[in-house]
């Protein structure tokens, strides 16, 4: 009898243990190692992401009916059905990346041929007073309007961070710039060719960030300015409160914000105020350089 329990207690824990597949996210080129990739079940709200070093682990328990997708700026997705797995064994997979051309290269070259000497600023929304709270992976993306419909340089970038009293783990953010697609009203693709990674502090405040030398295109139509919360090292664990956060305001009528958890896709949260005739929208200021 004493020879089974001994058996019990060494084999179960391999059978809990052996249930995820980890590795690294490399550019498929280069083969450089990608940090702070993106990595989301499809079905379910779920995930994680490469740490400095570029590695990852997932967890498959339960997820094995799923698929995964795979992302960072600048690069292909990935998409990886998990069914080729099983919950009873660890897996290394390195998942490799395709660099994805730029669609927008001719007007960024078109735009570095302009002398943008103008300073214009996008005012805020400033009525009401909203503290929104996010978890690791969310994305929160504003469309910031282009009235003149001229092309342009983003030169700053003024952010509302609100304290969270109850936080125990204090998120980055991954600042992100795309172009708008009035078709299908979302943003689009990505204007950034690296990562801005900021690190702001859990306290109500506002946070300018200098742009101007990253030579980013004001659009046409506008641009989305998006923040994600990051966890660099995966310390971050499931109910922590996290800070900081960010303001929202009930100022317009028409709602330009949208959620995203993972680059799993965009939606709109309709958060309206009791009289449901206003939407919140997140606060965002933006100078732009423009022509006289």
């Amino acid at each position: 009898m004493k020879l089974k329990i001994q058996f019990l207690v060494i084999f179960i824990p391999a059978l809990v243990l052996g249930q995820s597949i980890s590795g690294s996210i490399n550019d498929s080129i280069t083969n450089e190692k990608l940090q702070l990739a993106n990595i989301t079940f499809l079905k379910v709200f779920g995930g994680t992401n490469s740490n400095l070093n570029g590695e990852y682990s997932l967890n498959l328990k339960g997820h094995l009916k799923d698929s995964i997708k795979v992302t960072y700026v600048g690069y292909k997705s990935k998409y990886i059905k998990l069914n080729q797995f099983t919950e009873s064994k660890n897996y290394n997979l390195d998942i490799k990346l395709l660099p994805q051309e730029n669609k927008l290269e001719e007007v960024i070259i078109a735009q570095n041929k302009v002398d943008y000497n103008k300073d214009y600023i996008l005012s805020e929304k400033k009525e009401g007073n909203i503290n929104s709270f996010y978890l690791i992976g969310d994305e929160v993306a504003y469309l910031m309007k282009n009235e003149r419909k001229e092309l342009g340089r983003i030169k700053s970038i003024k952010l509302y961070f609100r304290n969270n009293t109850k936080a125990n783990f204090i998120a980055k953010y991954r600042v992100k710039i795309y172009s708008y697609n009035k078709t299908e009203n979302i943003p689009d693709y990505n204007l950034l060719s690296e990562d801005i990674i900021i690190s702001p502090k859990n306290k109500t405040y506002q946070y300018v960030l200098d742009l101007k030398d990253k030579k980013i295109p004001f659009l046409e139509d506008g641009v989305c300015v998006g923040l994600e919360l990051v966890d660099e090292n995966n310390t971050s664990k499931k109910g922590d409160k996290i800070g900081p956060g960010l303001r929202l305001t009930y100022g317009e009528e028409i709602e330009q914000t949208w959620n995203n958890y993972r680059n799993r896709g965009w939606y709109m949260p309709h958060n309206l105020d009791r009289t449901k005739t206003k939407v919140a929208n997140l606060m965002i200021g933006l100078t732009v350089l423009m022509k006289e």
